[in-house]
């Protein structure tokens, strides 16, 4: 059978799946820096990510990718927990997204509130908590019980969301950048010497942001999995991860450059940085239609991302959980064929979340909350996934894999090592407060839910599991 996936395909698949438009913005707030932490966050960690999950993928090719792997490795047990934080890392996930929907809306409702007289000054909706956690949760909701009806959004949305949330936005922030340094003359608001393209380690405030970066590269052990359709596995994964590691760092590492050629590395917000660069150059052009294009775009795009996605977690978790781990409440299909108490239970715990982040001092700090313990309990599987992968090569050395990793056992444990450290660096960099936090409450709270967060999901997944193994050893009466 003519084998239906070749190198490009890999690489596209790779790219699209990828790149996302919000880590621009987050990448051009640490200025000329960000370019060697692209460069790090592809060689560090996207490439090891992607040898070791190239051999696993051609040695258990079994419907089912990380779970799989860490289940072979070592049993039943680490394997649910693989899969329950991959779920628990979209509670966090679906806030973040939503948010900065909010606050890209808020410049399309700002000229309309100022118009009427509710808004005066400086003031946007863009800082307000209140209407940023509102809306975020009226959108989730809805989303919520749209789904829960069975109404599917198809895979047409999920193009569109690709397209207008990062394609066509992308290409605008890239040609727009070129065209305020070379068409407008306006002066390079960014320092690029040499001593700036040095990250400095003085601190590890100034590299915190390293760990969203690598988190923008996340997503590589998936493409593995279509190994058994891949024509000569064993020299397309490899080249697709390098081919795809250097397309990537190149196209975040231009988008970067152009979002510091509009503004200031100081004036760039992680959640309303795009919007922002927009509203100077639509001022400065007389062209207000940029900024309004640009953010029913963003809106549409994102919007579709998490409409499309809300339900296959959750599904995902079930697949690859055994039967009784969950309660029967929480696995019931209503009559439309949905889980729908899961998605209520999703829902409930997404709103105590928003609640909890927004204690944040200001908007930028509970968005990039969120991002980062989206980052830890994404981070969390990848020590799984490298320890599974040393674990296999020492217990089944003879199982067959078209692909290996190369250089032999020391090639194999060079890779992994180096994979495992990048994870390892990329959950502690968010423990360390932003140099925006000042006071001592708001730091305190920072290192309660960065920590909490997770700890508190990942010991409820321990406990049910716990609840699952003492109920089968119970005797039966």
């Amino acid at each position: 059978m003519k084998k239906s996936l070749g190198l490009y395909d890999i690489v596209l698949m790779n790219v699209t799946a990828i790149i996302g438009l919000r880590w621009i913005t987050i990448a051009a707030a640490g200025g000329a820096s960000s370019v060697f932490m692209w460069i790090f966050a592809a060689f560090m960690f996207f490439v090891p990510l992607g040898l070791v999950s190239s051999e696993l993928a051609t040695g258990w090719p079994r419907q089912g990718g990380l779970y799989v792997w860490v289940k072979e490795a070592f049993g039943d047990k680490p394997a649910f927990i693989t899969s329950w934080f991959y779920w628990i890392n979209n509670l966090f996930y679906y806030p973040s997204l939503l948010a900065f929907i909010a606050v890209t809306l808020a410049f399309l409702i700002d000229p309309l509130l100022v118009q009427h007289g509710l808004l005066t000054g400086n003031a946007t909706l863009a800082d307000s908590k209140l209407y940023v956690c509102g809306l975020t949760l009226v959108l989730f909701w809805l989303l919520t019980f749209i789904n829960c009806k069975g109404v599917r959004i198809g895979k047409w949305l999920a193009n569109l969301s690709g397209l207008f949330g990062t394609i066509m936005p992308g290409l605008t922030i890239i040609v727009l950048g070129s065209a305020s340094v070379f068409l407008l003359k306006r002066p390079i608001p960014t320092d690029y010497s040499f001593e700036k393209l040095i990250p400095s380690l003085s601190s590890f405030s100034d590299i915190s942001f390293l760990s969203t970066l690598m988190f923008a590269m996340a997503g590589i052990e998936l493409t593995p999995t279509l190994a058994g359709d891949t024509e000569n596995p064993e020299k397309t994964f490899p080249r697709a991860t390098l081919i795809s590691a250097v397309i990537i760092a190149i196209i975040y590492i231009i988008g970067t450059v152009a979002m510091t050629m509009i503004l200031s590395p100081d004036k760039i917000g992680s959640a309303s940085g795009i919007m922002a660069a927009m509203k100077l150059l639509s001022t400065e052009l007389n062209f207000p239609f940029l900024l309004t294009g640009m953010a029913i775009m963003i809106t549409l795009g994102n919007f579709g991302g998490v409409g499309v996605w809300i339900i296959g977690p959750i599904k995902m978790l079930f697949e690859s959980t055994r039967q009784g781990v969950f309660p029967e409440f929480f696995v019931k299909l209503n009559d439309d064929g949905m889980p729908r108490n899961a998605m209520i239970v999703q829902a409930v715990l997404i709103t105590l979340i928003t609640l909890f982040t927004s204690f944040m001092p200001s908007v930028e700090s509970m968005y990039e909350v969120l991002i980062l313990m989206t980052t830890i309990t994404y981070f969390i599987p990848y020590i799984l996934l490298f320890g599974a992968f040393i674990k296999l090569r020492k217990s089944h050395p003879d199982t067959p894999r078209p692909y290996r990793v190369p250089g032999g056992n020391p090639g194999a444990w060079l890779v992994a090592g180096i994979g495992l450290f990048s994870v390892m660096l990329g959950i502690f960099l968010p423990f360390v407060p932003g140099k925006d936090l000042v006071t001592s409450q708001a730091i305190m709270i920072y290192e309660l839910e960065i920590a909490g967060g997770p700890l508190i999901f990942g010991l409820a997944g321990f406990l049910l599991y716990r609840r699952f193994e003492q109920k089968n050893l119970a005797p039966d009466v």
